[in-house]
Formats: structure tokens, sequence, C-alpha cells
């Protein structure tokens, strides 16, 4: 048959309108039960309305054994099971199951357009009682329009059936939480119904108890009183006489949430009186994707036409193998199948279909019957208004460089954008290996131009590489590595228009220029990684080998401690691996981070905890020193392997990469390994992005050192650098532990500057800058301090606010008059001599109170005043401003009005959260920008029954208030 005979199916196949006109939305082919029930506007009217639903439904056997045996048991026929459960894969029907179900209750005459559907009974007027475990609250219920809320399964249904006659049956049992007993349902469901027929329609029943295990029911729990009603339930329903209940469970233990027990539960408690049904099976899924894709049957004559041609050329290329009379034979029957099945199919090759059905079935995030739907239509919309349509929609003829299809192709798989390099490297892209092979094509052979046949193949191989076939003669769940056999692509995509030499000749090409087409003697597949030689996995095995044999101190590890030494180099506090204390230096006061080795993570909870202690205490054989300068930078157990795979992979790239002459190696392969080396360098890069997202810190705790774990959590870091990330966890991330500035108040504060060491004693007036800084690197006490330079910028502002006086040189003698015996003039305090922190000598330096100061031997210059520290008002105490008396008894809010009525005062209190706080700032600095001083007084109280954490408030609220350098006083 000529090839041009054969026209494409958009030629003449008519779509449904939601598909030609692209309405794709995840509504129009995932039905919401709930929705439906309640009649949202939002749902699409073909899941709405139920002729319209109808109209687009296929009725499978099985669908229909279940729709004649539900109406029959509403109708009040006996011989019929009346509790049914829906067992099915994920995305297998289930939905559009108990939507059918729905609608033929509610409207039993919408089935009169279905021939085979018209001889089913007709139960009349029922109630139906929808309960979509997905949408139902465990601990909220449901509200209704008029304010009531329910509160549990069982008063959801009971207001379904009647407000006025069933609910209140249940209404103090729903109010308590409590399950209602068997004698309570079976009243329930007649006289509460009225006599009328009930229908019950329980989906995703597994959510719902899930969810509520968490609500308390007094000494029980929700979950425990559901179940309770859930089999009661079964056991009335069964017994009744027009009566029926359908619940959907999931299939496997992947789809129960994690809890298989609870599915296992569930699945027995109805065991004794339910039925399972399936209403999805076999080639059924062909007439259901053409009742929904399709606006009408396909033309008869020009599906066996297309499927004839199509038979001609398959049985030809096997009949050309076949080396015996029997194989011929093999092979003309194979045919005959094959025309029957694409006669079926029409308009898509039975192939793509069988793709679907049969392999992607066995991926976790593909839903057959939705997912199905959902591909197809974006497929069929796309070649219908874009052009490019074949007789036939197959395997090789999907439109995978239409964006659209390719996200939703990869989104229904579950791979999201992870294939958009293998798309556009080697079959669609712009210069795309498939691509390349067909325009070379094209100018030899002009007839091939619009054949395009490696862009057809390799599209069919992208297809076959997700999921695989259920292994023969094994259990169910095991399946074949994905991939397909050369037999099975050439079936899949050989025609009218492509002969089978051309299409094998294309293969071997594909298969020798594409990046990431594997081919492992059997099956093609493509990956998202470059097919890198077997050269490489050989130099891998080998490093691990090495490896092992070194017991964990080989070539990988030294390539990590050499990646990780490049990646810390010029940080000069960081240590890299200490293998014993004595490994971190204890010589200078300054903040260092010992970023500890990978085996640390290995190690137990006791060990772990030992081996920090000693690092944080101890120095080799003597006390650590400087024990407030040290953090330990914890390696994360779940980022090991994948670093060590990583790097394993690099040192086998280098080591195929040395032999390239040795070994003969192509530009290809030389492009592939650079390709693969990128790759990996990736990895190992994220990997040691996330290594180290924990730091240790010393700390005390009711009179002993414990350990201080400061961790990420779920907050984002947003340096890139290993020590960067590390820094910015201690100083930017939550509460602070690492300070970038530190104030003249906690320096005093800290050495004690002006206070009695001990009852009884002289306050301490001057101090040795030395003894400061040691005392913030020995003394475990926050704040912590980046840097030596931090407290020196401190002290400069201390000694320029008048805080506390500088001098260097020998340390001076406190003299019986309580001050120092020093030159005033070598003394430094207030604005009279500006100086920068760099003149802060921390060996020769010295600090004292200002009262200890000499008295300067010449008077003062003029146009200088003395700190006069007492006419600043102490932070807490009441200030009349000036022009208003006390006790006048005027309002506060009015207080202080000029004669032209502008307030002089503004005073207010407020209570607020934590949200209202951070929306009360701008207001409050506003205020003071525009007062005197452009200073405000602030009083803060906040209450807790149950205390303050001492720790916390130091960490939380201290020491930021510290940091901005806020004096304040603390009432008891």
């Amino acid at each position: 048959m000529s090839t041009h005979a054969l026209r494409p199916w958009t030629d003449l196949v008519k779509l449904h309108p939601d598909v030609e006109a692209g309405a794709l939305t995840e509504a129009v082919f995932a039905i919401d039960l709930g929705a439906i029930a309640a009649n949202d506007p939002n749902v699409p009217v073909v899941n709405r309305d139920p002729e319209a639903f109808f109209r687009a439904t296929y009725l499978t056997a099985d669908l229909r054994k279940l729709l004649d045996e539900v109406l029959a048991s509403l109708s009040g026929k006996s011989g019929y099971n009346r509790v049914l459960k829906l067992r099915v894969p994920f995305g297998g029907g289930k939905s559009h199951t108990l939507a059918s179900l729905f609608h033929a209750a509610r409207k039993r005459e919408a089935l009169d357009g279905i021939p085979e559907a018209k001889e089913f009974a007709r139960p009349g007027n029922v109630a139906v009682a929808v309960f979509d475990g997905e949408k139902f609250d465990a601990r909220n219920g449901k509200t209704l329009k008029d304010g009531r809320t329910i509160q549990t399964m069982w008063g959801w249904i009971a207001w379904q059936i009647d407000p006025e006659k069933a609910f209140p049956l249940v209404a103090e049992h729903d109010k308590d939480r409590v399950s209602p007993g068997g004698d309570v349902i079976r009243e329930l469901l007649t006289k509460g119904a009225s006599g009328r027929p009930v229908l019950i329609l329980l989906d995703e029943v597994l959510k719902y108890m899930e969810r509520s295990a968490a609500v308390s029911v007094l000494d029980s729990t929700l979950q425990r009183q559901a179940k309770d009603f859930f089999q009661n339930l079964t056991v009335e329903v069964a017994g009744s006489e027009k009566a029926a209940l359908v619940y959907s469970l999931t299939w496997s233990a992947r789809e129960a949430l994690g809890n298989v027990g609870l599915l296992a539960e569930i699945d027995k408690l109805a065991s004794r009186v339910d039925q399972l049904r399936e209403p999805v099976s076999g080639d059924e899924v062909l007439p259901i994707l053409q009742r929904r894709l399709l606006g009408g049957a396909p033309d008869a004559s020009s599906a066996t036409e297309v499927s004839t041609a199509y038979q001609d050329v398959v049985t030809g290329m096997q009949r050309a193998h076949a080396e015996t009379p029997s194989e011929r034979q093999q092979a003309e029957e194979e045919g005959r199948l094959l025309r029957d099945r694409m006669r079926a199919a029409y308009p898509f090759h039975p192939a793509l279909i069988d793709i679907m059905r049969e392999r992607w079935t066995a991926v976790d995030a593909f839903q057959r019957t939705r997912g199905a739907l959902r591909f197809l239509a974006s497929c069929m919309h796309s070649l219908k208004k874009n052009g490019g349509a074949k007789a036939l929609l197959g395997p090789g003829d999907v439109p995978v460089k239409d964006v659209d299809v390719r996200v939703k192709m990869l989104k229904e798989l579950g791979v999201q954008n992870d294939y958009d390099p293998v798309i556009t490297a080697d079959i669609d892209g712009p210069n795309a290996r498939a691509k390349r092979i067909d325009d070379r094509m094209a100018r030899e052979t002009p007839a091939l131009a619009s054949v395009k046949p490696a862009t057809r193949i390799a599209t069919a191989i992208l297809l076959y590489s997700f999921g695989g076939l259920r292994r023969e003669s094994s259990g169910s769940d095991e399946t074949l590595p994905p991939g397909v056999t050369e037999n099975e692509l050439l079936a899949a995509c050989v025609g009218p228009e492509l002969d089978n030499i051309t299409a094998t000749a294309v293969l071997s090409e594909l298969r020798n220029t594409c990046l990431y087409l594997h081919y492992d003697g059997v099956r093609y597949c493509f990956k998202k990684d470059p097919n890198v030689t077997k050269l490489i996995e050989d130099a891998e095995q080998t490093v691990a080998r090495e490896d092992s044999q070194a017991r964990g101190h080989g070539p990988v590890r030294s390539q990590i401690k050499e990646m990780l030494d490049a990646r810390l180099a010029g940080h000069h506090t960081a240590i890299v691996w200490p293998a014993k204390s004595q490994d971190i230096p204890d010589e200078d006061p300054r903040f260092l981070v010992a970023y500890l080795p990978l085996e640390f993570a290995a190690e137990g909870k006791s060990e772990q905890d030992r081996q920090a202690k000693e690092h944080l205490t101890k120095y080799g054989d003597r006390p650590r020193r400087f024990r407030n300068g040290l953090g330990l930078a914890i390696p994360e157990k779940k980022q090991i392997e994948a670093l060590r795979r990583a790097v394993r992979y690099l040192l086998a790239i280098d080591r195929v990469e040395a032999k390239k002459q040795q070994l003969r190696l192509t530009k290809d392969q030389l492009d592939q390994l650079r390709e693969r080396k990128r790759t990996e360098q990736a990895a190992a890069e994220s990997c040691f992005r996330e290594l180290y997202t924990a730091a240790w810190l010393p700390r005390v705790q009711d009179g002993g050192l414990e350990i201080e774990k400061v961790e990420r959590g779920g907050r984002p870091l947003q340096a890139t650098g290993v020590h960067e990330r590390i820094m910015e966890l201690l100083t930017s991330v939550g509460t602070p532990r690492i300070h970038g500035s530190v104030t003249p108040r906690k320096i005093t504060e800290r050495v004690r500057l002006g206070e009695s060491p001990a009852a009884g004693e002289q306050p301490l007036m001057g101090i040795k800058t030395s003894d400061v800084l040691e005392s913030f690197y020995r003394d475990i006490a926050p704040p912590r301090l980046e840097s030596a330079s931090i407290l020196r910028k401190g002290i400069a502002r201390g000694v320029s606010e008048g805080i506390f006086a500088y001098t260097s040189g020998v340390v001076p003698a406190f003299g019986p008059d309580g001050k120092y015996q020093v030159n005033r003039n070598k003394v430094l305090i207030g604005s009279d001599h500006p100086f920068s922190d760099d003149e802060i000598d921390f060996e020769s330096g010295f600090l004292m109170m200002p009262q200890a100061v000499p008295d300067p031997a010449t008077a003062r210059p003029a146009g200088t005043s003395p700190i006069d520290t007492d006419t600043t008002p102490l932070p807490g105490v009441h200030e009349t401003p000036t022009g208003m008396d006390e006790g006048t008894g005027s309002d506060p809010a009015t207080a202080g009005s000029g004669a032209a009525g502008r307030r002089k005062r503004i005073v207010m209190t407020f209570e607020a959260s934590r949200e209202q706080v951070f929306k009360a700032f701008p207001a409050i600095a506003n205020l003071a920008d525009k007062s005197d001083g452009a200073r405000v007084r602030i009083r803060v109280e906040g209450s807790s029954n149950a205390g303050f954490d001492p720790s916390w408030l130091r960490n939380a609220v201290d020491e930021p208030l510290d940091e901005a350098d806020i004096d304040r006083t603390t009432e008891e």
C-alpha cells in the first residue's frame, strides 16, 4: 500500500471538545467525589452533570456488574452483595467508579443513554451519603453553612441521609465523638431515611483513619471509634433490605501512607460481609480512552485501512527473519492479532497503550487511567494544533518537543525536569543527535524528510525508559529493568512510512552517537546520566577495592580531605579533621572551627559526646585554655556515602583520562568523560555544601560542661562556601552564638569592672586588656566573639563614650585616693582625644573606671565640658517633662498640649503578639525619630506561668538587646 494513501489520524478523528480546546486541567480528569456530591460549580460539567458524565463513560464489564448489583440492592432485591470493596491500583479508575454509582443512584435515568444499562433496576428516590476521607478534617470536622459543625464520619453520613430525621439519631454521638451501636445504625438506615434506599460511598477511608488516631476521645481515640463504627456499619448494611455500601481502599503498602498495619486492619474489619471489585481490567482501557478523548467513534473503514497497512509491513518484517515454516506461520498469526488490536485501539498504536498499561504502572507516581488520559490528551491536542500527526499515534509519534506534552509526561512519571537534558541533547533539541541523523538522511533520501526516523525511534526508546515489564514466572511486584529490546522497538516503530532496514540502521547510529542512550547488550534505555563507557565502571570498582583494603584510609578519603582543604584554604581559623585534641591550637585567643573527620558520623552518640568533650576541654594532656573560642563542625552522615561515591567516580574518570592514548579514546568518548566528570563534580559540590550543617559548642549547665548542638533544621543557609555556611549558622540563623560586635556594657559585665569580686572587698576599678581578651575566650559564657578585633572596637567605643578609660604601658598602681597613679595625659576617655580601635594594645593596655582616672593637672581646654552622667535619666525612672505639673490629673493622652493644640508628650500602652510587635516597630521608630534626642522610653512586660528558661532568656532576649546596646533595668 502506498504510504501516501494513509491520511493523518487528525484528519479522520473528531476530538472531544475538552481535548480540542486544550482544557486539560487536573480537574478535568481528576474526579473529586466530595465536590461532585456538594454540587461544586468549580467541578467540570463532564464530571458534575449525570448525562454528560455517562456520555463520556465507557462501562467496563466489571463496572456494569457493579452498577447492576448496587442498583438491585437499593431496589430491595435479594441475593446481591450489599457491602462492596473497591481495591484498585493507584489511578485505576476508583474515583470514576464511585462517581458512576453516585450519579446512577441520584439520577437513574441518566443511564438510559447506554444500551447495556437500560435493564438495570430503578430504585427510585435514593438517599446518598458520600464520605471523602481525604477532605474530612478529623480534628475540626465539617462546618455547615448555618455555622453548625459536624464532628465525625457517622454524623456526616447521617446528615446527608436526612438532616431532620437521620442526624438527630446520632447527634449526641457526633457531639461526644463516640461511635453509635448497631441498633442506632439500623434505625439510621431505616427510619432515618424515611424508608428510602440508602447508598453510602466511602472514599479514602485509610487517610481519615490515619489522621483520626491523633484525636483523643476520653480514654480512647477517634480512630478506634471510627473503626468500631465502620465495622458496625458494614454489618448493618449487609443485613439491610434496601441499603448498599461501597468503600475504597488502596491497592498496596506503597500507597498506605506507610501504615501497612492499619490498612490490613481496616481490610479485615469488613472481611466477613464485603466483596472485592476491580472496575478496570485488561484491554478495557482502550474504549475508556476513546470514549473520554474522542468526540465520537472512529470511522471503522479508516481504522481497518490503517491496521491492515501496518499488518502487512510488520508481518513482512517478521517473515523475513523466520527460518522455519512454524515461525512463518507464527508471524502470520501475530500479524492478524496486531491488525485486530490496532483496529480496536485506533487512532492509538497498541504499543503506546501497552507502555502505559504494562510498564509505566511500575512507576510509583503514575496513575494508570487518569495519568494515561492526561498524557494522551496533551499529545492529541498538540498534534491537532501544530500538525505532524501520522496514520497512528504511536510511541515514536509523541511530540516531546512540545513543552506542555513533555512536562505532562515527565510529571506523570515523577521525574519532573530530570529528562530535559536527555531530550535536548539526544532527541529533539536544536542540535540533538537524532536531529542530526534525520537532517543527513533527509539530504540523502528526501522521502524520509517528513518521517524523521531517528527522532521517531529515539522518542519510542524514551517512552520505554520508565517502569518495566513484570518478570515472567515471578511475583507480580518484580519487574524487569527499564528499556526495550530491538525486536520490541522495531515492532512499535516500523510501518508504511518506515521500513525495517532503515530503522535498524538508524538504531545502530543512535547507539554510537547519543550521549544518554544506554545499551546493555539486550535493552536500549535513556538515562539521566551520560552513557560513559564501561571503562569508568571498571576503574570505579578498582578505586573502591583499594579503598576497602585501606580500611577507610585509602585514596577516596585522601581525595575528600584534599578537596575540603582546598575549600577551606584561606580560613586560618578552620582546622581540618583533627585526629586528637592537640591538633586543635590553643595558643591564641580567637574563635576556631574544627571540622571533624567523616568517621565521627559513624560513631555512637556516647562516643561522639566523649570525643567532642575531649576536643572542647583538653589540649593534649592539659586543660584547654581558650574553651570559649572553639566550635566543632559535625559531618552529616546522610551526605557521606553520596560524597564518597562521587569522589570514587571522579578518581575513576581521572584514571581513564590518564590512559586516553593507551585506550585510543575517540573524541565522542572524551566528550562523554568530560560530561560525566562535570556531573560528578556537581554531585560532590552539592554534598560538600550539605556535609557540615551542624556545630557543637561548649556550655555550662548545672555546674558541669555540656554540649550545645546548633543545627540548621529546616532553615536555609545562603552562603555557598563550607566555612561561610558554618559561620552563617552560628551568627545569623536563629539565636546568634557568635557575635560580630560587643557593647562596652557587656565588656564591663564580663570582667565585673566596677564590681566587688566578693563581699567586703573593694570594687575592681581597673583591669589589663589582655585579661579582658582572655576572659572572653576562656570563660564559657556569652557572648562568643568571632575575633579579637571585635573586642578592640568595643573597647574603643567604650572609651569614646566615657564608660571606661584606657592607657598603655606599665600597669599603673592604685593610689590611696582611689585614683590610678598614671600621667593623666596618657589616659584616654571621652571624645577629647579621638583615636581608632587599632590603637588598643592587648599586651600593654589597661582599662579603668572613670572615677579612678586621675584629675587633670591643668584647666580643661575652652569649648569642652566634663562628662556628667548624673544628668542622664536612668532607664525606668519616671521623669516629668518640662512645662508639665505633676498631680494635675491631666489625661496622659492629651497632657502637654501647647496653645496651638500640638501635643508635647505621647504616652501609650498596648499588648501585642509576635506578629503585631514586628508591625508596631515602624510606628515606634517614627515616634523616636521626632522625639527629643531621637529616643523614646519603652517598657516591656512578658509573663509565663511555666516560667522562662534562664538559658533561653539569656540567649534569646538579653543577648540581642546587648547587641543593640540597649541599657535597661529589670523588675523582679
